[in-house]
């Protein structure tokens, strides 16, 4: 692993940055997949507290929160920066200090976005962390987000 330590994926959203932002950020229902395992019973509902600290979530038919994450920092629309808190196995992982990190940054691109997400630190994992790598790079991890993301920005209604 001491080569190869992130995932890094570069795309353009078809929405102005501040668009884009909002739709990573508040509109997670728009294109969210839960990291879990077990998402729970009916459709989900995921979110983001926007603020240093705040909580990445997904609430399930019965009403159970489940943590997906912790915001590190945040610059609307600039950039999010979160602990990846879901592990290779798809279960929680209560302490931000043992997750991975997701850096998300939304540069402006003429009329549309460029995204820019690394996923690092897999080194916090554990003994599995070069795994983990791994499987968010094939096409059931990052790459299954972006197409959702993509779609969501082609599709959104904006009140």
């Amino acid at each position: 692993m001491a080569d190869e330590q992130e995932c890094r994926f570069d795309f353009l959203l078809d929405l102005p940055r501040d668009r884009a932002f909002s739709l990573c950020v508040d509109r997670l229902d728009a294109w969210w997949v839960s990291p879990f395992r077990n998402p729970g019973e009916g459709q989900v509902e995921p979110g983001i507290e926007p603020c240093v600290g705040g909580s990445c979530f997904e609430i399930d038919g019965n009403g159970r929160q489940r943590i997906w994450g912790t915001v590190l920092s945040i610059e609307p629309p600039i950039y999010v920066r979160l602990a990846w808190q879901v592990s290779q196995e798809g279960e929680e992982i209560a302490d931000p200090l043992t997750a991975s990190r997701v850096m998300v940054n939304f540069r402006e691109a003429g009329e549309k976005t460029r995204l820019e997400i690394v996923h690092n630190e897999f080194l916090r994992h554990g003994e599995k962390g070069e795994q983990y790598l791994v499987q968010m790079q094939q096409a059931d991890g990052w790459p299954r987000i972006i197409s959702n993301l993509k779609t969501a920005a082609a599709n959104v209604s904006w009140r």
